[in-house]
C-alpha cells in the first residue's frame, strides 16, 4: 500500500526549558497545564495517477515531554470536500491506523470511525490504547483513491470539533489538500552505473554533497540508484555492496534478513518545462571526521522524458549559504547526464 505506515517515526515539538549563565532567568511555561495539541503532520501532498490509497497524518504536538499523553478517549470529526474530477464519487476513507511498540514488536492496530452514506462525513474515536493507557501519538487515516492510470483531481479534508475531557487543543494546520501530481518526472526511476567510469561522474556531481560518497570505489557498490520523485520531495538511494542484518517484529512475528546498506541524497525539487532546481542540505566535516556545520545546496538541472526513460543533466551545485563566482560545489558548462529508466 502506497504512503501506507511502514513506521512510525514521531516528531514530537516539546518546550524546554534553557539554563544558560548564572545572570540569566530560566525559561518556563507560564502555566504548567500547557494544552496538548492534535495537529496534521503536512498541509498538502500528492501521489501518482494510478494511487489507490494515500494515508494522512494526524499527531500530537508543542506538549510538555514530562507529561502524559491523554488517557481518556477523543473523538474528532471529518469532512471531505471540494472533490475535482475523478475524484468525484471515489474518495472515502478505508481505515485508520496507528503502530505500538509492545516488548520490542511493533504492532498495527486500528481505530473506529462512523462515516456518512456518501462516505464524505463522519467522526473518528480515538481511545487510550489497551497496552500503554494513553491515546496513540500519531495516526494515520488511509483515503481509498480512483487508482486509475489516468486520475485527475484532488480533493480536501478538514478536521473540526474535537471532543475531550482533558486540556486538549486541535490546532493548524487542520485541513488537508491532496492533489495528483501532474510534474513529468513524478515516480521512482532505476539507474544501474556500469562502470567505474560512470560512477566517478555521478561521485564528481554529488561527491561535494556526502563525503561517505565521496570517499567510495566502484568496488563498494552494486550499482543500482535510484531516483524517487514525491510531492515537492525526492531522493536518490545508492545501493552499497556491504550488506547488514535487519531484525523486525511486527505484530508478534519477528523476521531477519540480510539487506544491502544504502546512501541517500534527499532534496526538495521543482520541476516545470525541462527544467529541475533541487535544494537540500549537506554536512561540511572537518579534518577530525566530525560534522563541523550544515549548510544549504542548490543544484540546477534540465530533464528530458518518454514514456519508459527520464534524462537528469546537471550543470551546476552551488552552496546557497557561503558562494561566491568560481566556487561552485559543481561545475559543468555541458552538462553531467544519468539515464534512468522506469521503475
Amino acid at each position: 500500500m502506497k504512503n501506507h505506515i511502514t513506521k512510525l517515526s514521531i516528531a514530537l515539538v516539546t518546550l524546554l526549558a534553557f539554563s544558560c549563565a548564572d545572570n540569566t532567568l530560566d525559561e518556563e511555561p507560564l502555566d504548567d497545564n500547557f494544552p496538548f495539541q492534535i495537529v496534521l503532520d503536512a498541509e498538502e501532498g500528492g501521489d501518482l495517477p494510478d494511487a489507490e490509497d494515500y494515508a494522512v497524518e494526524l499527531k500530537f504536538a508543542d506538549y510538555l515531554p514530562d507529561l502524559d499523553l491523554p488517557n481518556t478517549t477523543i473523538t474528532l470529526a471529518y469532512q471531505i470536500t471540494d472533490l475535482e474530477d475523478d475524484m468525484v464519487g471515489s474518495v472515502s476513507i478505508d481505515k485508520i491506523v496507528y503502530e505500538v511498540v509492545v516488548d520490542d514488536c511493533v504492532y498495527e492496530r486500528e481505530l473506529d470511525f462512523t462515516t456518512s452514506a456518501d462516505g464524505l462525513t463522519g467522526v473518528i474515536t480515538i481511545p487510550p490504547d489497551p497496552d500503554s493507557g494513553y491515546v496513540p501519538e500519531s495516526f494515520e487515516i488511509v483515503f481509498v483513491l480512483p487508482g486509475a492510470d489516468d486520475t485527475e483531481g484532488g480533493f480536501k479534508v478538514e478536521f473540526s470539533d474535537l471532543q475531550s475531557s482533558e486540556n486538549l487543543l486541535l490546532g493548524s494546520p487542520n485541513v488537508f489538500e491532496y492533489s495528483v501530481l501532474d510534474n513529468e518526472i513524478a515516480g521512482e526511476w532505476e539507474l544501474e552505473i556500469e562502470t567505474e567510469e560512470d560512477f566517478e561522474q555521478f561521485k564528481e556531481v554529488f561527491g561535494p554533497l556526502n563525503s561517505e560518497l565521496e570517499n567510495l570505489t566502484f568496488e563498494d557498490i552494486t550499482g543500482k540508484l535510484t531516483a524517487e520523485f514525491e510531492f515537492e520531495e525526492m531522493k536518490f538511494v545508492l545501493e552499497l555492496a556491504e550488506t547488514e542484518e535487519v531484525t523486525t517484529c511486527e505484530d508478534g512475528e519477528t523476521e531477519t534478513e540480510i539487506e544491502n546498506k544504502e546512501l541517500e541524497i534527499e532534496a526538495d525539487y521543482d520541476a516545470e518545462e525541462s527544467e529541475v532546481e533541487f535544494e537540500g542540505s549537506h554536512e561540511i566535516i572537518n579534518d577530525d571526521g566530525l560534522v563541523e556545520d550544515e549548510l544549504d545546496f542548490i543544484a540546477e538541472a534540465n530533464y528530458q522524458r518518454d514514456v519508459e526513460t527520464l534524462v537528469l543533466t546537471f550543470f551546476t551545485i552551488i552552496d546557497e549559504d557561503n558562494y561566491a563566482e568560481g566556487e561552485e560545489l559543481f561545475s559543468n558548462g555541458e552538462g553531467i547526464s544519468f539515464s534512468f529508466k522506469k521503475n
